[in-house]
């Protein structure tokens, strides 16, 4: 039972409530109503609704919240107390009705179609546009025009990339909090159904959407870093700018390439630019030996990704293996808070791109991925991502049916990495 005390919240009951929404055992909850003396029309939160203006009287009284529910207006506010019951069902209310702002849009026109493919072609080459050799007889200011073109084409391509994965990962969220709303009022379950089926279309269309523009070469070569030995400090002549800081700026770039390169979803060639500042910054505003330094540091980074192209090409000693994934939902934020992703780019990229089976109710995936993808899940599992081996015994089941005998709840993950 509510207790009446502490703080009050006002809450527009009427714009959350509509008649169709189960209402449970809150349904017997008083709350206080006034309408106009006829006892017709609306009921109102506050007698100075401008609904009321024009009556001649207005009487207050309490009413079952069931009874009254139809006839709320969609205007006023009612003040209710914290631990009102009508207040946290409509915190859930709102987790389930908040689906519709998603669904019924229109198709995408032609001119959309035509951006996605574009950005599909340019970003199968990485991020930024590739390095073209000037052709000495062509006109400056045409290879200039062109290069700031080809700029903006790959500016458009990660943007609508970087969207696509927004939408996705904050249409994934609003499931999974309607799934958390239901689980804490069952009743709400018969009329959540269709709104909640009809969001896992759309938000597997968005999924494949998002995974149209991810290189899956990419991702397996990220886990390929992962793997890699910690490369040993030796000498090098384009070291000497650099003195005695030359081990400390080796050791350094090292761990700023490797740990962008492992969570990330562009080439590993993209990676370049935080070698490039590492050193910068070991030099500070001396410039002797800067430019042989780069050079060696160049050379560095290109050895470190020719190894990790190798690991990922090297036969795998395992074949590909079904693995089962709950990604977390965004978490919630204040107004014009930003939102802080828990997942990484790499993470993200995976869970879209190797998706076999997806369990609505449960907000759990399957993942069918190689080796190595495989376990840097497993390695960097965490308490809000719990992963897990499907079938490691080589059970014959479908993968939807592995998923949902899947426990994530006795599967808590294990720190991050």
């Amino acid at each position: 039972m509510p207790s009446n005390t502490g703080e009050l919240r006002h809450v527009m009951l009427g714009s959350i409530f509509k008649p169709e929404v189960p209402l449970g055992s809150a349904r017997g909850t008083p709350i206080t109503c006034h309408a106009s003396a006829t006892g017709k029309g609306k009921l109102h939160g506050s007698p100075e609704c401008r609904a009321l203006r024009s009556a001649a009287s207005v009487n207050q009284f309490d009413i079952p919240f069931g009874e009254a529910v139809e006839r709320l207006c969609a205007n006023c506010r009612w003040a209710l107390f914290t631990d009102s019951p009508i207040l946290a069902l409509g915190a859930a209310v709102s987790d389930v009705d908040s689906l519709t702002i998603w669904l019924d849009r229109g198709p995408e026109d032609e001119d959309d179609i035509r951006s996605e493919r574009d950005a599909a072609i340019a970003l199968s080459t990485g991020d930024y546009p590739p390095h073209i050799n000037d052709v000495g007889n062509a006109d400056e200011e045409d290879d200039e025009a062109g290069h700031d073109e080809e700029w903006e084409r790959y500016d458009r391509a990660r943007s609508l990339r970087y969207g696509r994965f927004s939408h996705w990962r904050r249409l994934h969220s609003y499931l999974i909090r309607s799934n958390q709303a239901v689980a804490d009022y069952p009743f709400l379950a018969p009329w959540a159904e269709g709104l909640q089926s009809r969001l896992a279309t759309v938000l597997d269309a968005e999924r494949r959407a998002f995974a149209e523009l991810v290189q899956p070469a990419h991702l397996l070569e990220a886990a390929a870093v992962r793997v890699l030995p910690t490369p040993r400090f030796s000498s090098d002549p384009g070291f000497a700018g650099l003195g005695a800081e030359a081990e400390k700026t080796f050791r350094r770039s090292w761990y700023e390439w490797s740990r962008r390169a492992t969570w990330s979803w562009q080439r590993l060639e993209d990676h370049d630019f935080s070698v490039y500042t590492v050193v910068s910054d070991a030099f500070g505003r001396r410039r002797k030996g800067k430019p042989e330094a780069h050079t060696a540091f160049r050379q560095l980074t290109a050895d470190w990704i020719r190894q990790a192209r190798e690991e990922a090409a090297r036969p795998a000693t395992a074949p590909w293996q079904l693995v089962a994934v709950k990604a977390p939902p965004l978490p919630r934020t204040r107004h014009n808070e930003p939102e802080r992703d828990p997942l990484t780019l790499w993470e993200a990229s995976v869970i879209a791109t190797y998706q076999v089976a997806f369990n609505r109710k449960s907000g759990t995936t399957a993942l069918l991925v190689p080796h190595l993808v495989a376990e840097q899940l497993l390695a960097c599992a965490a308490h809000d991502m719990p992963v897990q081996r499907l079938a490691p015994d080589g059970s014959a089941l479908p993968a939807e049916t592995l998923l949902q005998q899947w426990n994530h709840e006795g599967n808590p993950g294990q720190p991050d990495c």
